[in-house]
């Protein structure tokens, strides 16, 4: 049974140095807030961390009172049964449905559920076609 939601995501920007990483998850960590999914990048000398946590709102202050940027925005998750083919199968009907993956990431800890995000092009039909 895949569970499909459309959920928040937190885009945090911040300098790329060393470092960031561990201060970006530990104060998650220390603020007691669970990270669902993330994902992290360096680009134009910045920090980039995707994250979906269990209190959003709890995360944004703590970041914030580091002084990074937070810019939210609505991504779909799907927990899907872990087995070859199931990204390339959600692949397609999104695809079959003329629905853009702007970008997605997930993972799997070989306990049989895997969770993964997307920001797609129309999230609402994302959410239909993939229920």
């Amino acid at each position: 049974m895949n569970i499909v939601r459309e959920e928040t995501e937190l885009h945090v920007t911040t300098p790329d140095e060393p470092g960031i990483f561990g201060r970006v998850l530990g104060t998650l960590a220390n603020a007691g807030i669970n990270l669902r999914a993330y994902c992290v990048i360096s680009k134009d000398g910045k920090g980039h961390f995707y994250l979906v946590t269990a209190d959003n709102e709890k995360a944004e202050s703590a970041l914030r009172a580091l002084g990074y940027k937070i810019r939210i925005s609505k991504v779909i998750t799907v927990e899907v049964a872990d087995r070859i083919g199931v990204g390339a199968e959600i692949g397609a009907l999104l695809g079959g449905a003329v629905i853009d993956i702007k970008y997605s990431y997930g993972s799997s800890a070989g306990s049989g559920r895997t969770l993964l995000v997307f920001k797609t092009s129309n999230n609402k039909k994302a959410l239909k076609t993939l229920q």
